[in-house]
């Protein structure tokens, strides 16, 4: 026979023990409906870190988002990019917003369509540049071929779609770069998205003299942010098929439009 008073004695501890492990992993036995986003806490204008917050389009991006689907709510974190990616990989954050390479799309499930779409097809110069004339009639490289343009150093996307007959001045990062083209003249201009341009040339005090074109010749340019889940995650297709509902809704296009502009 059992000794009732030993059980007793025993199901004290184990029960104890079995709320530390439920308390341990609130995910799992709460089915909780929070989803981690990670984002880069170094590229502004898109994401960074304020004190203990993320801060910047994606992350705006996201939350408007997910303000259309009541099963979820979202926690950012920001951490460098590497591990952004590293820990989505092995599932211990939830979800990112980036392009859907090859590779991405290995260990996470990806939106049918781009929450954003980052656009390098802007020429960037000064209004104060002798060259204005030939950088705003261009309608190809070709037509740039006497200008310098200012591209960032190692940049192998700027390597595949910039001809090579162009003279060019590298700098290190992109503040460094509208220096090289603001105050220094090293160059006639840059080829950028309009979110980099504008929130670089506000940093650093050059707003009134900026200058973005648009233009349709830069191949390439058109860089596509989706929403990604890790494979990790059990109800990643679930989130994934909310998403591309909620991309549907002509309300959500509207303040997603909305949002997108007040950056650019």
């Amino acid at each position: 026979m059992v000794n009732k008073h030993r059980l007793r004695g025993f199901s004290a501890p184990l029960c104890l023990a079995f709320l530390v492990v439920f308390l341990a992993f609130p995910s799992v036995s709460m089915g909780s409906s929070k989803l981690t986003f990670a984002f880069s806490a170094a590229s502004p204008p898109y994401s960074s870190s304020l004190g203990e917050r993320s801060v910047g389009l994606l992350p705006d991006l996201v939350q408007l988002a997910f303000s259309f689907i009541p099963d979820y709510t979202t926690e950012n974190l920001v951490v460098p990019w590497s591990r952004a990616q590293y820990n989505v990989r092995l599932g211990l954050t939830d979800g990112l917003l980036t392009y859907p390479s090859k590779e991405r799309q290995d260990y996470a499930i990806f939106s049918a369509m781009p929450l954003f779409t980052q656009d390098f097809g802007h020429l960037v110069y000064s209004a104060e540049n002798p060259n204005v004339d030939v950088i705003e009639s261009a309608t190809s490289f070709s037509d740039l071929s006497s200008l310098t343009v200012i591209g960032e150093k190692g940049s192998k996307w700027e390597e595949d779609n910039i001809p090579d007959f162009l003279e060019r001045v590298p700098g290190q990062h992109m503040s460094a770069m509208m220096h090289l083209l603001m105050l220094r003249e090293a160059g006639d201009f840059m080829v950028q998205p309009a979110e980099d341009a504008r929130f670089s040339a506000r940093q650093l005090g050059y707003s009134k003299k900026l200058k973005v074109r648009k233009v349709d010749f830069i191949p390439n340019s058109q860089i596509p942010f989706h929403i990604g889940i890790s494979r990790k995650l059990p109800s990643a297709m679930d989130v994934i098929n909310q998403v591309d509902a909620v991309m549907q809704s002509p309300e959500f296009q509207s303040q997603l439009n909305t949002l997108i502009e007040s950056y650019r």
